[in-house]
């Protein structure tokens, strides 16, 4: 799942129509994926096409390889989902979460947040258009990233239950994230953990 972005890098060779079959693919998993992560599948599938187009195999041809989008999207996405890097260290984790705290008041941006119990959580106000989640169907948003996994998002009181958002570990990423979480409160990717 993952928010219609029109914003492809005009200095990376990413075609339109590679672009269109990874954002499809993502209907095939219980993730989010941020436009930076999106487009790294699109270049890859490019690639993919290209390589194929120097073998005779146009990108027409593909199309009986139903699993080629959804192939580079999971690769794209691999270094988001468990780091291979060593774990973070609390004052990574405290940045990032900064980060992501500032990224959620900008003016862009613009909802209501704090910083959450947890040191790598901030808790981000739900709005009226926000889907009925938590135990009482009106939970705010918990946000984090931990120090051995990428950010995750749930309902407050249904934390164990979260949704994983494939982006890097970094102040571009956390904005990135705060722009996935925006559009969830505001009711524009509907009510992704029912899906």
């Amino acid at each position: 799942m993952s928010i219609t972005y029109s914003s492809i890098a005009d200095d990376r060779p990413v075609s339109a129509e590679a672009y269109a079959a990874v954002e499809a693919a993502t209907e095939n998993r219980r993730a989010l994926y941020v436009p930076s992560v999106l487009e790294h599948a699109a270049e890859l599938l490019t690639s993919l096409w290209a390589i194929g187009g120097q073998h005779s195999v146009p990108p027409a041809q593909w199309s009986w390889t139903s699993d080629m989008a959804l192939g580079a999207l999971d690769l794209a996405a691999c270094p988001y989902e468990r780091d291979s890097d060593p774990e973070r260290t609390d004052a990574q984790v405290a940045s990032l979460t900064g980060h992501l705290l500032r990224a959620l008041g900008s003016q862009e941006i613009g909802l209501t947040a704090q910083l959450g119990a947890r040191r790598a959580s901030v808790v981000v106000e739900r709005g009226p258009a926000t889907p009925r989640g938590g135990r009482r169907g009106d939970s705010n948003i918990h946000v984090a990233i931990l120090d051995d996994v990428g950010w995750h998002f749930a309902f407050s009181d249904e934390a164990p239950r979260s949704m994983p958002v494939f982006a890097p570990a970094s102040p571009a990423g956390a904005y990135q994230v705060a722009e996935i979480v925006r559009a969830f409160v505001d009711g524009e990717l509907g009510d992704i953990f029912r899906r």
